[in-house]
């Protein structure tokens, strides 16, 4: 491309800032080529241990223990950009968390491109099951475990049991759905059907009262028709679903989607999203009108804000000191969230 002097893999993007003052330093003459700084991603086997981790000002640090896809969904271009699935090995992963603990954050989210296929790379397979367990057991001022995205058919009734007896894992699933229609799961090559999503949303709500239930919805998908958009529409209707990720299918090139015939137009999209948008704003409303009334342990975030275990923004009356868990009762709807005090 033109002007492109640099090009910076995803693997070097720590390195942006020392790679930059390289450049500053030298005397550099441009080739008419890029230089490109990336290591290769289909032979890298592990993710490294990151002294530096953490974000959220010692209260809540992310941890990305996977990276990479084996899937191929046929709008996505994750797997040619990032590789196939790379898991961190789970010595390094308890080293991390441990780290983090020690300096004071108070929940650990466990993040990854593919999160539930953790560990199938590894030299001695894991999974991320056992991955929380050891985290659990062998770390045991680890007050909070949230995790991240997780595939429906990744999300084992072993780890909703587990979610719902251990009190130091958030209630909290985010599980994409994409789509209502069996037709378009099948374009889209996801390997599940709507009322399999909908049976496990259904027993993740039974197993535990108060979980937050969150997906990713695609709309306007090649050939979408208006009776597959109202498919999408009434599963998350009548599903216990509390929050969603809404957005219109963009086309990525290189991928089997961008070739399939009859898109759906841009406006079509916009409208069918922002019916769902309508349709979760309502019964995210519910669901935290359900909380009212009750105690909730909270993050203290910063002063007179707060996250609950199951994901809800909670505004304490009471000035409350930072970084510290504490139980409120949640008193009106406020905003986004919940009054407390």
């Amino acid at each position: 491309m033109a002007g492109v002097e640099y090009v910076i893999g995803n693997s070097h993007k720590p390195l942006v800032g020392r790679l930059t003052l390289n450049v500053l330093d030298d005397d550099y003459t441009p080739t008419g080529r890029a230089e490109v700084f990336c290591s290769d991603i289909f032979l890298e086997q592990e993710l490294q241990h990151r002294t530096h981790s953490g974000s959220g000002g010692r209260t809540r640090a992310i941890v990305k223990v996977q990276d990479g896809c084996n899937a191929k969904c046929s709008f996505c271009i994750i797997p040619s950009v990032r590789g196939r699935s790379r898991s961190m090995a789970t010595d390094l992963v308890l080293a991390e968390v441990r780290s983090l603990v020690e300096r004071g954050y108070q929940e650990i989210v466990l993040s990854g491109i593919h999160l539930g296929s953790y560990g199938r790379d590894l030299h001695t397979p894991a999974s991320l099951l056992t991955l929380i367990q050891r985290l659990l057991n062998e770390i045991p001022d680890l007050a909070r475990i949230r995790l991240s995205s997780i595939e429906p058919l990744e999300v084992t009734p072993e780890i909703v049991s587990l979610v719902a007896e251990e009190p130091r894992l958030a209630h909290h699933f985010h599980i994409p759905l994409q789509s209502g229609s069996r037709r378009i799961l099948r374009e889209m090559r996801r390997p599940y059907t709507p009322s399999s999503y909908a049976e496990l949303a259904q027993t993740i709500r039974a197993r535990i009262e108060d979980a937050a239930i969150g997906a990713d919805v695609m709309v306007g998908f090649p050939g979408e028709s208006d009776e597959e958009f109202s498919e999408t529409f009434r599963l998350i209707e009548s599903s216990p679903l509390t929050y969603l990720h809404v957005f219109p299918y963009s086309s990525r090139p290189g991928t089997p989607a961008a070739d399939m015939p009859a898109p759906v137009p841009s406006h079509v999209a916009q409208f069918r999203a922002k019916a769902l948008r309508r349709l979760i704003a309502n019964k995210n409303e519910a669901f935290r009108s359900s909380l009212i009334g009750r105690n909730l342990d909270v993050l203290v975030l910063n002063s007179g804000d707060a996250i609950s275990n199951n994901f809800i923004r909670v505004y304490p009356e009471a000035v409350m000191q930072r970084n510290t868990w504490i139980s409120v009762r949640a008193t009106a709807l406020q905003g986004d969230g919940l009054a407390a005090r």
